[in-house]
């Protein structure tokens, strides 16, 4: 479904109520039901799963096998094309050429990030924290898929004593990949663990669910760190990768630019926080620095 089409229906109770009786259909109901409202929608997916064979086919993670949540499949083919977060690639080389030995990753989700840095950068070893268990099984069976699964540690939710036991684990140094909608303010205090003056950050910032959270962690971390802000740009069709599938792009411009859609409310930004005792980072992403 196109995102302005679930952003309308949200918008009418009518539509939403609809919704709802829709969703509680049983799953072998729900599935033809899809391709009856939006058959391009879903033929344009099952192009890409098909096509892809279910591997990132662009981006710093090409080629990485990905185990895909069922919403995720139909909603952020971003992931398989190498799109979602197209601001960071230039942040996921540095973090690349950095060399972190040891990467806390907090909200795994599909396990994206997870797997593909450990894809990218051998010598590393990451401890991600993900709090629905049900993507668990799914990013344990990527990491064995893609050979990493001897450098993945997978725990649950995050709260401020685990993240004290993995910056304890790892030592000053390590960097801080955090996505957790909104959560990020209450976890990351340097008041209440001080070993984040000695971490690098990635960290995804939720104004929108929380009030105010990018200007809090910025007043929190601009003495110990150098900060970048960058800001989500909407995707075009030169986006798209269209070397790797050239069909869709030709066919049905306007669904290969739909499907990078990142389905974010506002304007994403991203906070890249490098703490003052690592070498400082070269500028270069179009991003504006803020220390």
């Amino acid at each position: 479904m196109r995102h302005a089409t679930w952003t309308a229906i949200e918008g009418n109770s009518v539509a939403m109520e609809a919704y709802r009786a829709y969703r509680r259909l049983p799953g072998i109901v729900r599935a033809p039901a899809r391709w009856l409202v939006a058959p391009r929608w879903h033929a344009a997916c099952a192009y890409v799963v098909g096509r892809s064979g279910g591997r990132v086919v662009d981006g710093p993670f090409e080629g990485m096998k990905l185990r895909l949540s069922a919403v995720s499949s139909r909603h952020l083919l971003g992931y398989i094309l190498g799109t979602q977060e197209l601001e960071l690639h230039g942040v996921v080389e540095d973090i690349i050429a950095r060399g972190y030995r040891n990467i806390i990753n907090v909200g795994v989700a599909d396990g994206y990030y997870a797997i593909g840095f450990a894809r990218r950068m051998p010598a590393a070893r990451i401890i991600g924290f993900e709090g629905l268990p049900e993507h668990h099984p799914l990013v344990r069976s990527a990491a064995e898929e893609n050979g990493v699964s001897d450098r993945i540690v997978l725990r649950g939710f995050c709260e401020t004593h685990d993240l004290d036991r993995a910056l304890d684990e790892t030592g000053p140094g390590s960097l801080i990949l955090c996505d957790i909608e909104g959560g990020e303010k209450a976890l990351l205090d340097p008041s209440l663990t001080p070993a984040l003056a000695q971490a690098d950050l990635l960290v995804e910032t939720h104004d929108g669910l929380v009030p105010g959270c990018t200007r809090t962690l910025i007043q929190r971390f601009e003495k110990t760190h150098d900060i970048l802000s960058i800001f989500a740009e909407p995707r075009t069709a030169a986006d798209f990768p269209s070397e790797k599938l050239p069909a869709l792009v030709k066919l049905a411009p306007r669904t290969a630019v739909e499907l990078m859609n990142e389905r974010r409310t506002g304007v994403q930004e991203w906070l890249y926080m490098t703490a003052h005792a690592r070498v400082g980072l070269t500028d270069g992403y179009g991003e504006h620095r803020l220390s």
